[in-house]
């Protein structure tokens, strides 16, 4: 028998029902240690007066009047007859009812419950559910165990709601066969440690193996990994064995913005290094196109992606993993934390291990193509060697605007100010040059003021061109001018405005914002517009633009990423980034890296 978890809809409130009885019929197959199950029943002896013929007339009472000699009429005869045939028939139907509901029901028992604010169902059936799901099978000892069925029809990757659907169904699975079995040892916890093994689940291979899924014709490999390219054009190396372990990122996002993104994709790299897992990437339906736009090949692999029916979203010991932006939460979620973070340390302290993955995936990963590699070099060589030449000091200025608001409350609802970025740039320079508090990057130090001053520089990105015109910018350098996203006065100064009561052309003023990223390219003019819009068929001239704004991200990171000091709103992603780039030395122990939103320290990845 397999037993599938699926979600009913929700219902305001449950009372108990009188025509309810208890049958043993055929739950036992779900839990060894529950011998009945709730079942609804029509057979019970409430309703079996249905099935009775109703009691017999009344006699007549004798008349007070005298008929004379009339003959007797017969309707009350006939109003009788009538009345039993339709009981009559009423009870064939009945009957009839009851037979074809034993028939159909003798597949389905359910027994609910609930899984937070949603209500699921222990469905058990011979037949395996037709969309991906977590279910339960029995094997020969009769043991029962949970695994995850993925229908061959389905293509890798699946459906982000799909995904966080059979997380769902599986906790709920292991928790109940856990229960079943524990239940006379008391309280049995709704959740395992990070790291714990489930018992109780069974590996898809292995439940192929032994009969207790069917196998499958053909076992397809994902055909979206951007290590195809890598492997032999996406041919199959002869002698090349599947591997043991692994661990697929899914590039898919509803996201406009890509720090997250990035962010994520070092972090799954850096676990699966850790738990000694191969490491692939899928960009089938990333919103900014495919990877190798942006980025080198990852590091080689020496063995092949398993089956896409493999490769399930939970739980954590199974062989092959799937990591994307729906299972956040559950992958890198309470349990992570309470696992990766050190309990001996204070605040920041805490999260060295957290950070160390991250770091490994950025060393292993941000490797921009080769021209934008070769353009950065360039950069940062004419920026920062004149300033570590002179034993000056430059310091990085990360500002996030757009749809991105501040952490600290006094500026929720706004920004922080420039001059604030503005201040804590000078506490550097008086911190790491005048009062040579901290370790200069020159090892002479700079003779006379004048020197000092001209020999220090503030590098400034931003995703709001006004920034860099603004006066509490005056003298800062652009990080990049590769590519720039530039604002509606510079494009109409280029361009010349045809029409003054037209309004023609639009920038990136006041910053990045989602819906902009996605009307770039499309004819969009008002909200309804926005709703219209099909997120997967991008147009070429739209994913072109959506290519340039990705890639003056990266490069707007990479070039401040080598910068000796960084002021930054920890809000933002890329000031998250920026830490991890400067490693946790400069930036942490050293404190070259300054969050200016409030007393935040530096924190992972947020779901």
């Amino acid at each position: 028998m397999i037993i599938n978890a699926s979600k009913k809809a929700k219902i305001m409130h449950a009372r108990r029902n009188p025509d309810l009885s208890v049958s043993s019929a055929a739950y036992a197959q779900l839990s060894p240690s529950v011998s009945s199950a709730t079942f609804l029943s029509p057979t019970v002896a409430s309703r079996r007066g249905l099935l009775s013929p109703s009691p017999p007339p009344s006699p007549s009472l004798p008349s007070l009047i005298h008929r004379h000699g009339k003959k007797k009429q017969s309707w009350t005869s006939h109003s009788v007859m009538v009345k039993r045939l339709l009981i009559a028939l009423c009870g064939v139907t009945v009957l009839v009812w009851l037979a074809i509901r034993q028939i159909y029901s003798h597949h389905p028992q359910m027994a609910d419950y609930d899984y937070g604010d949603d209500e699921y169902e222990m469905v058990g059936d011979s037949l395996l559910p037709q969309d991906p799901s977590a279910v339960v099978v029995s094997d020969m000892s009769g043991k029962q165990k949970w695994t995850v069925s993925i229908p061959p029809n389905y293509d890798f990757p699946l459906r982000p709601a799909q995904y966080r659907e059979i997380c769902s169904q599986s906790m709920e699975l292991s928790k109940q066969l856990r229960q079943d079995s524990q239940s006379s040892k008391g309280f049995t916890k709704r959740m395992l440690n990070y790291y714990q093994k489930d018992k109780y689940y069974m590996d898809v291979q292995e439940a192929e193996e032994q009969a207790l899924l069917p196998p499958h014709k053909s076992h397809e490999r994902p055909t979206g990994l951007v290590h195809d390219a890598s492997m032999m054009n996406g041919k199959v190396a002869e002698g090349m064995k599947v591997c043991d372990q692994t661990l697929t990122y899914v590039m898919e996002s509803t996201e406009a913005g890509f720090g997250n993104t990035l962010l994520r994709l070092w972090m799954s790299y850096g676990l699966a290094m850790k738990e000694n897992r191969t490491f692939f990437i899928d960009d089938t339906r990333w919103p900014y196109g495919k990877y190798s736009t942006y980025f080198m090949p990852p590091p080689a692999v020496n063995c092949l992606p398993p089956p896409k029916q493999y490769i399930v979203p939970c739980p954590r010991n199974a062989r092959h993993i799937a990591v994307s932006a729906a299972t956040t939460s559950t992958v890198f979620g309470h349990m992570f934390t309470e696992e990766y973070e050190d309990p001996t340390k204070m605040e920041v302290q805490r999260q060295h291990n957290i950070f160390a993955l991250l770091r490994s995936g950025y060393e292993a990963l941000f490797k921009l193509r080769e021209d934008d590699s070769k353009y950065v070099k360039e950069r940062t060589e004419s920026l920062y060697t004149p300033i570590i030449k002179h034993g000056g000091l430059s310091i990085g200025i990360h500002v996030r605007r757009g749809d991105k608001h501040p952490f600290e409350f006094q500026f929720s609802n706004d920004y922080i100010p420039l001059d604030h970025y503005v201040d804590a740039a000078r506490d550097f320079y008086i911190d790491r040059i005048e009062n040579a508090g901290g370790k200069s990057q020159s090892k002479s130090k700079p003779r006379g003021v004048e020197a000092r001053h001209t020999a220090s520089k503030l590098v400034v990105a931003s995703d709001d061109p006004d920034v860099y015109e603004a006066a509490e910018m005056g003298h800062v350098l652009r990080a990049q001018d590769r590519i720039v996203l530039a604002s509606k006065a510079t494009l109409e100064a280029a361009q010349g405005h045809k029409n003054p009561w037209i309004d023609e052309i639009s920038g990136w003023e006041g910053g990045f914002y989602r819906d902009v990223f996605w009307s770039l390219g499309r004819p969009v003019g008002n909200a309804d517009d926005m709703s219209r819009l099909d997120p997967e068929k991008v147009p070429e001239g739209a994913m072109r633009l959506r290519e340039l704004v990705g890639r003056a991200y990266l490069l707007d990171l990479a070039v401040l990423g080598k910068a000796d000091t960084v002021v930054c709103t920890v809000s933002s992603i890329g000031c998250r980034i920026l830490a991890v780039m400067l490693g946790w030395d400069s930036a942490i122990q050293h404190k070259n890296w300054k969050n200016i939103d409030g007393d935040f320290d530096w924190r992972g990845i947020t779901w």
